[in-house]
C-alpha cells in the first residue's frame, strides 16, 4: 500500500506532547482499535488522520476524531468493514465500503489503479456507501507522488444555500487535485465548493465559537 511521503512534512505539536509522525499514527490507530476497529480500517484512517494533521488541515486531521470515534462507537460506521473492490474493464474501479471508511478502499485498489493508469492512460475508482471522504487532497496527492494527475470529487447531503436562498440545495462538493511537477515538490489543491467546509461549521456549533460572516445563513 502506498502511503503519503508525510516524514517530510513538519508536525504540528503542541504545549504538552511532542509526537513524531510515527507515534501519531500508532497513536490514532490504537485509539480507533479501542473503538472496536480492525487492524486495517484503523490503520488506513490512522495513515490519513495523521497527514492531514502534519499538513495543518485539522479540520479533516484529529479534531475529525470527534466524528469517527463516536461513528465507531455507535455503530454509524462499520468498524470493520472490508470494502468490496470490483473492476468493470482495464480502466474502471468501483469500491464498496460496506458502511465503512471511504480512506480503506482507495488503499485497496491504490496499486492497481496506478498501474492501470499508467499502462492505459488513465483509470477512474467510484465508490459507494462510505463515510465521509476526509482530506480528498491526500488521494489525489498519493497518485500524484506516483507520477499521474488525479482529480478527486466527493458528493454528500445537501447543506449549503444558494446565493440569495434560505434552503439548503446542494453540498459542499469537495473537490481536489494534484500533478506531478518538475522540482519533485507535487501541486495539490483541495478545496469546498462553499464558503467552508462543513467539518468547520459543525465544529464551530458544537463549541460555541463564532464562523466569519458569509459562511453560513440561519435566516
Amino acid at each position: 500500500m502506498h502511503r503519503t511521503n508525510i516524514q517530510a512534512i513538519p508536525l504540528k505539536t503542541t504545549a504538552y506532547r511532542r509526537f513524531t509522525l510515527d507515534e501519531a499514527v500508532d497513536w490514532v490507530k490504537h485509539l480507533c482499535e479501542s473503538k472496536g476497529c480492525s487492524p486495517a480500517v484503523a490503520l488506513s484512517l490512522a495513515h490519513a488522520t495523521v497527514a492531514a494533521q502534519a499538513r495543518g488541515n485539522q479540520a479533516v486531521g484529529f479534531r475529525h476524531l470527534a466524528d469517527y470515534l463516536p461513528g465507531f462507537s455507535s455503530g454509524r460506521i462499520n468498524p470493520r468493514a472490508e470494502p468490496r473492490i470490483s473492476r468493470a474493464g482495464a480502466i474502471i474501479f468501483k469500491s464498496d465500503a460496506q458502511g465503512g471508511i471511504a480512506q480503506l478502499g482507495v488503499d485497496r485498489c491504490f496499486d492497481s489503479l496506478c498501474h492501470a493508469a499508467h499502462a492505459n492512460g488513465m483509470a477512474t475508482l467510484s465508490q459507494c456507501n462510505s463515510f465521509t471522504s476526509g482530506e480528498l487532497g491526500d488521494y489525489t496527492l498519493r497518485f500524484a507522488q506516483a507520477g499521474l494527475i488525479a482529480l478527486a470529487v466527493a458528493n454528500g447531503p445537501a447543506l449549503v444555500a444558494v446565493p440569495g436562498a434560505k434552503g439548503k440545495t446542494y453540498s459542499t462538493n469537495p473537490l481536489s487535485f494534484s500533478a506531478p511537477s518538475a522540482d519533485g515538490i507535487p501541486l495539490m489543491f483541495d478545496q469546498a465548493c462553499s464558503a467552508a467546509a462543513f467539518v468547520n461549521i459543525a465544529h464551530a456549533a458544537s463549541t460555541g465559537s463564532d464562523i466569519p460572516d458569509g459562511w453560513a445563513v440561519d435566516q
